[in-house]
């Protein structure tokens, strides 16, 4: 099955300048430990409401699109995120088509 993750930064804490780089090595451990199929850093978007085009302030820092077997497995997976450490949060959601989104 598919999953899409969702990381949160708001809230969390910027590693120590000593930390960075063994954080960003750590990630890069952890992604490959997924069966990802698509990896999304979120920077230097917009938000777009019927009033406006503003620059994109909210918390989502990235969308990982990644195979496990139940959702239970991919909630496991999210928990050995080393960003969690920092405060980061992941939602997990099940894949699923637009038409059956549409009848739930």
């Amino acid at each position: 099955m598919k999953f899409v993750l969702i990381s949160r930064h708001t809230g969390g804490k910027q590693p120590p300048a000593q930390d960075a780089e063994k954080l960003m090595s750590d990630m890069g451990a952890w992604l490959g430990t997924l069966r990802n199929q698509v990896a999304i850093p979120v920077r230097g978007g917009t938000s777009v409401t019927a009033r406006a085009i503003e620059a994109y302030a909210g918390e989502v820092g990235g969308v990982i699109m990644f195979e496990a077997d139940n959702l239970d497995q991919a909630s496991r997976q999210a928990q050995k995120s080393p960003g969690l450490k920092y405060g980061w949060t992941h939602d997990v959601f099940p894949e699923i088509s637009l038409e059956d989104a549409a009848h739930s």
